[in-house]
């Protein structure tokens, strides 16, 4: 069976501050977090979790190693975090890829991604944009999909919803109960 790995940014994914109402996600020491999942975060995730196609990294700036926060509220098992990686690792991803990717501090989540998908078949990143460097790398590896929940003609529908969850499926092979 072909393993599909999954990014998956949490912020202007399933995360939209002000357009969805506060939930208690989780505490870390001792102080609740609260954030503003989308509908349709909690039924994706486990749909995710029930896969066995399709192995998912956390990958964001803002939650880094508390994404797993979310884990616990959407009652999966707890995926690994894909970011950051170590300075070694990144300087590996460099050294392999030069001339495509420049900055360690601007690239860092291609960086991140390209080294957690050395051995994959198959690539599907969820972000809210893309950097230069990520849309360069899609490009030239065939195995990688993005899909951005921006939405340019309508700025407020950002996230996973009704208008992407149908491209986000198809890329993922991937039905929601």
């Amino acid at each position: 069976m072909q393993q599909i790995v999954l990014f998956l940014d949490i912020d202007g994914v399933i995360n939209v501050r002000g357009l969805y109402l506060s939930e208690l996600i989780g505490c870390y020491q001792r102080f609740d977090l609260y954030a503003c999942p989308v509908p349709l975060a909690r039924q994706f995730m486990q749909a995710l979790d029930r896969s066995e196609s399709i192995k998912p990294f956390w990958m964001s700036k803002g939650w880094r190693k508390h994404a797993t926060l979310w884990n616990q509220w959407a009652q999966t098992r707890s995926w690994r975090v894909a970011y950051p990686i170590s300075f070694v690792q990144m300087r590996d991803v460099m050294a392999q890829n030069r001339g495509f990717l420049l900055d360690e501090i601007e690239d860092s989540k291609t960086l991140a991604a390209i080294w957690h998908s050395r051995n994959a078949t198959q690539v599907v990143w969820i972000e809210d944009g893309f950097p230069d460097s990520a849309l360069a790398w899609a490009k030239r590896d065939s195995r990688v999909t993005l899909i951005s929940t921006l939405h340019n003609s309508e700025p407020t529908q950002v996230g996973i919803n009704a208008g992407n969850i149908d491209k986000i499926l198809a890329a993922l092979n991937l039905k929601l109960d």
